[in-house]
C-alpha cells in the first residue's frame, strides 16, 4: 500500500511539475509548418518526411529555419535550422545546448531505469576505442569469420534468408569483443547471449513505452511492461558478470602505468587490456566518479546498444543498396582482391585502401541520412541567442536536417542518382582532399548525418572498419540478389523522424567459388 501510495504522490507531482514547465515556456518565435487538413499523431509518425520537404523547400533553402512538432514532446515545437547556424551549434558546451538530453529525451531511458549516455562514456569511446582500434581489426575480422560459419546455413543453391537477424549476429559478435574483451565476450558466451537479448529489449521495450504512455506516466514503465522489466532484470545479471572483471582491473590498475590523463590523452605505457571495461574503467579514474559493477554493466550496454543497432542498419542499407547497383558490387570485389594480395592481413591501413568501397558507404549514408532524417540534435538548456538574433528558448530542442541536407542539389550535384564514385571523385580532386570525404568524415558540412563538433559519433570509425569487414567476407564468398515475390514490399519504413530499412525483406543468398 506504501509503495502505491508513493507511485500516486511521483505522478501527481510529475503532472503539477510538466504544466507548471509548459506555462512557464518561453515561445520559439518561428514559422509553425503543421499538416493541412489531418494533423493527427497517426499522420507524423508515418509522413513527418512530408513535412521537413516542405519546410526545407519553403524556408531551409532561403537560410531560414522554421517549427515543427516535436516527437518528444508532441504539445511543443521543434526547431530546425539551416546550416549556417551550425558553426555556432557544434562547439557549445553541454550546459547550454546539450546533446545527452536529446538522447535521453528520445529515448525515455532515465525515465524508465535504463542507462545514460554520459561523459566517461564519450570519454572511452574517443579515447580508448578510437585509439585501440590500429591493433583491434585482426581479432575482429576473426570473430566476423566466426559469426559468419555459425550463423548463415550452407548455401550451395540459391537459399532464402533474412539478412538483418544476420548482420545483428555479425555485429554483436564483433562487438562482443569490443566491450568485454575475447574471454567473458566469446562465442556462446554468458554475455553474448546476455547483450543479444538485452539488445532486443532495448529496441522494443522504450519504443512501446512512447507508443503507449503519455510521458508523465514513463516512470511506471518498470513495474507495469514486461520488456522493460526485463530490461533491468538483465542489467542485474550483466552487473554480476562484470563484478570480476571490474575487481580484475583494479587490480592491475596498481600495476599498469596506462590511464586517461586529464584531457582525455593517453600515456605512455603498454596496455594489457583493450576493451569497453578497462577504456570505462580509466575514464572514471579521470573524472574522479566512482565505478560500480551496476555503473558498469549500464555503461557498457548503453554503448553497445547506440553502436550495435545503428551499425546494423547502417549495413542493411548499404546491402540493399548493394542489391540494387550490381555494377557497384563487381568493381568493389575487384578492389577487395587486389588490396588483400597487396597486404598479408587485414589492417586499418588496409581497410582504408578500400576507397571504392568507402564512397559506396558514404553514398548510401547520404541518400538515406544513416536512417534519420534530422542530425545535429540539442536541447537548449538555456535561452540561446544566435549572432543573426534568433533565440531558442530553453527547454526546446534543435535539429538539422540532415536528410533534406545530403539530398540537396546545391549540395550535392544530380543528387537523385546513386552514384557510387561521388566521393572518390572527391577525395581525388584535390591533393589536400585525400583524407577528406571518407565514410566515417564528420568534418566536412556535404554530409552532416554523423554529427558535428564535440558531439560528432564517436563510434563512426568502429562502424566504419566493422561494415568494411562485414562486406569484406559477404562479397568474397557468397552472391546475393532480391527474392522474387518481394518486388512490392518496401525497402525502408518511415517511422517519425526515422528512415529505417525493412527488417523484414528476405534476400536470397549463395556460396561463391573463391579461387586460391
Amino acid at each position: 500500500m506504501f509503495l502505491f501510495w508513493s507511485i500516486a504522490a511521483l505522478v501527481v507531482a510529475t503532472v503539477v511539475f510538466r504544466v507548471l514547465c509548459a506555462t512557464r515556456q518561453a515561445k520559439l518565435d518561428l514559422t509553425y509548418v503543421q499538416f493541412d487538413g489531418d494533423n493527427s499523431d497517426a499522420r507524423y509518425k508515418e509522413d513527418s518526411l512530408s513535412l521537413l520537404t516542405r519546410g526545407y523547400k519553403e524556408y531551409i533553402s532561403k537560410g531560414c529555419a522554421f517549427a515543427i512538432r516535436d516527437p518528444t514532446e508532441v504539445k511543443q515545437p521543434m526547431a530546425v535550422l539551416p546550416v549556417k547556424y551550425l558553426d555556432e551549434v557544434k562547439w557549445l558546451p553541454e550546459q547550454k545546448l546539450s546533446f545527452w538530453t536529446h538522447i535521453d529525451k528520445l529515448s525515455a531511458l532515465s525515465q524508465i531505469g535504463g542507462p545514460r549516455l554520459n561523459e566517461e562514456v564519450s570519454i572511452a569511446a574517443r579515447h580508448g576505442l578510437n585509439v585501440a582500434l590500429a591493433h583491434l581489426i585482426e581479432p575482429l575480422e576473426t570473430a566476423c569469420r566466426a559469426a559468419y560459419a555459425k550463423e548463415l546455413p550452407p548455401c550451395q543453391g540459391w537459399t532464402s534468408i533474412h539478412p538483418y537477424p544476420l548482420i545483428v549476429k555479425i555485429f554483436a559478435s564483433m562487438s562482443a569483443l569490443i566491450m568485454v574483451g575475447p574471454k567473458l565476450g566469446a562465442p556462446d558466451s554468458d554475455w553474448q547471449a546476455l547483450s543479444t537479448a538485452y539488445l532486443q529489449v532495448a529496441m522494443t521495450g522504450p519504443r512501446e513505452v512512447r507508443d503507449h504512455y503519455p510521458s508523465w506516466l514513463y516512470r511506471l514503465a518498470p513495474y507495469t511492461n514486461k520488456a522493460i522489466r526485463e530490461m533491468w532484470s538483465l542489467r542485474a545479471r550483466g552487473a554480476a558478470l562484470l563484478a570480476p572483471l571490474l575487481e580484475e582491473r583494479r587490480a592491475a590498475s596498481e600495476e599498469e602505468a596506462v590511464y586517461v590523463g586529464k584531457g582525455g590523452k593517453v600515456r605512455e605505457g603498454k596496455r594489457k587490456y583493450e576493451d569497453a571495461v578497462q577504456w570505462l574503467y580509466d575514464a572514471h579514474q579521470t573524472t574522479g566518479r566512482a565505478l560500480t559493477p551496476d555503473q558498469l554493466v549500464q555503461e557498457v550496454l548503453v554503448i553497445m546498444v547506440a553502436s550495435l543497432h545503428s551499425t546494423s542498419a547502417v549495413g542493411l542499407s548499404v546491402l540493399f543498396d548493394m542489391l540494387d547497383h550490381p555494377e557497384a558490387v563487381d568493381e568493389i570485389r575487384e578492389e577487395i582482391v587486389r588490396v588483400r594480395k597487396a597486404n598479408l592481413v587485414w589492417t586499418r591501413p588496409a581497410l582504408a585502401e578500400l576507397k571504392v568501397l568507402d564512397s559506396f558507404m558514404r553514398e548510401s549514408a547520404r541518400i538515406h541520412g544513416l536512417t534519420q532524417y534530422t542530425a545535429v540534435q540539442r536541447v537548449a538548456m538555456v535561452p540561446w541567442t544566435f549572432k543573426d538574433g534568433l533565440t531558442i528558448p530553453a527547454g526546446t530542442t534543435l535539429v538539422f536536417p540532415g536528410y533534406h541536407h545530403g539530398t540537396d542539389p546545391s549540395v550535392h550535384p544530380d543528387p537523385e542518382k546513386f552514384d557510387f564514385k561521388r566521393h572518390l571523385r572527391k577525395r581525388e580532386e584535390k591533393e589536400e582532399n585525400a583524407h577528406k570525404f571518407h565514410f566515417a568524415s564528420a568534418g566536412s558540412e556535404d554530409i552532416i548525418s554523423w554529427g558535428a563538433g564535440r558531439h560528432a559519433c564517436a563510434g563512426r570509425f568502429f562502424a566504419q572498419e566493422a561494415l568494411k569487414l562485414m562486406f569484406i567476407h559477404l562479397l568474397t564468398h557468397y552472391d546475393f540478389k532480391y527474392a522474387e515475390g518481394t518486388e512490392e514490399m518496401p525497402r525502408f519504413v518511415a517511422r517519425h523522424m526515422f528512415l529505417s530499412p525493412n527488417p523484414m525483406l528476405p534476400i536470397l543468398i549463395r556460396e561463391r567459388k573463391v579461387e586460391g
